[in-house]
């Protein structure tokens, strides 16, 4: 049994107390899965509670303090926690309150170890201001393995420093080509990577450690181009609600397996020296050897459309249609006949 100062009263109800009789470990893991208003009050439980709270690794989420309480209580928690950061999820980052009542919060952010981080702030969705300058520092934070990113200016040609970064989502960022692919490039680790409706026009992925990749929504741009230049470990590539122009190259991605969606209309692949676009007839050199899921999206209503998917039947285990028509017209349905066996689309 633990020592008796650190037990909880049990009087009145009949019961053992069984939650001293925990290692520390298991305590702290309990504290990190409380909401941080409940984790903070375990602090008066006993001496033991009390030690176990300011030492522990915190777990700040900002969406469990209540909306009047929020601008004081995130910086009064970062500032007086006593042990490092293991998750700080602020999705309503507010600026201002953070800079006038903790100046050097980003920097703090740093030194505590932070692994896990999300600054993002809820209610830019309607404003036509976007550009927060995100801090320099949080660039530097070389403990951080997750970090997401949500209505930020990045800051050009600064230092970066994410040794250990192995998630990396950045939605809505006003970033240059170039520091798009120098942050990848300071990322030797780097596993996932999930971009949604940033500024940027071509993104570079030259990565040794890069699995999985997701773009989302393009900016309001002629065009955009993804190269994959050196991706060897690369499985997945997603592309979701691209409107605009987009150009795959493929030039280095040995182990891509998953591969979509590709929208005929409006995008171009072009692996090696080989281009595959909506009047590509069927050779073998035209697809990606590697790809054995494939997704499309089709305009079966438009008859050069059809010649895409003509060219899978190379793909090995599924291929995953969607079928989008123009506003107004009629979707009628489809019969495949381009595999090895039919498939029926209505």
């Amino acid at each position: 049994m633990a020592d008796g100062g650190a037990s909880l009263s049990t009087a009145g109800h009949g019961g053992v107390d069984r939650f001293s009789a925990l290692h520390d470990d298991l305590l702290r893991h309990i504290i990190t899965l409380l909401p941080i208003r409940y984790a903070a009050r375990t602090a008066v439980l006993a001496s033991r509670w009390r030690y176990l709270w300011r030492s522990n690794r915190l777990v700040l989420i900002d969406t469990d303090i209540s909306e009047p309480a929020h601008d004081a209580v995130v910086p009064r928690v970062l500032a007086n926690h006593l042990g490092y950061f293991h998750a700080v999820f602020l999705y309503d980052c507010r600026l201002a309150s953070l800079d006038r009542e903790l100046p050097d919060w980003p920097r703090l952010l740093a030194d505590k170890r932070t692994e896990k981080l999300v600054l993002a702030y809820r209610w830019l969705m309607d404003q036509p201001n976007l550009a927060r300058p995100l801090p320099a520092d949080i660039l530097r934070c070389d403990s951080l393995q997750e970090l997401t990113l949500h209505f930020w200016t990045f800051p050009s040609g600064v230092e970066v420093l994410l040794p250990h970064l192995r998630i990396l989502t950045m939605a809505r960022i006003v970033i240059s080509d170039r520091d798009l692919e120098c942050l990848i490039a300071a990322c030797p680790v780097l596993k996932s990577l999930g971009l949604f409706v940033n500024s940027s026009k071509h993104a570079r992925l030259c990565s040794q450690s890069l699995i999985g990749c997701t773009i989302v929504g393009l900016p309001r741009v002629e065009e955009f181009t993804v190269t994959m230049v050196d991706t060897p470990l690369l499985e997945r590539f997603h592309l979701f609600q691209l409107l605009n122009g987009v150009e795959i190259r493929i030039t280095r991605a040995p182990n891509l397996r998953v591969l979509g969606y590709l929208d005929t209309r409006v995008q171009k692949l072009q692996t090696g020296n080989s281009v595959i676009a909506s009047d590509t007839m069927v050779r073998a050199s035209t697809v990606v050897p590697s790809v054995n899921i494939l997704g499309l999206t089709v305009n079966f209503g438009v008859f050069a459309n059809m010649a895409i998917p003509n060219q899978l039947r190379a793909q090995r285990q599924s291929l995953h249609i969607e079928s989008q028509h123009e506003h107004g017209e009629k979707q009628q349905p489809i019969t495949l006949c381009c595999l090895a066996h039919p498939l029926q689309h209505s």
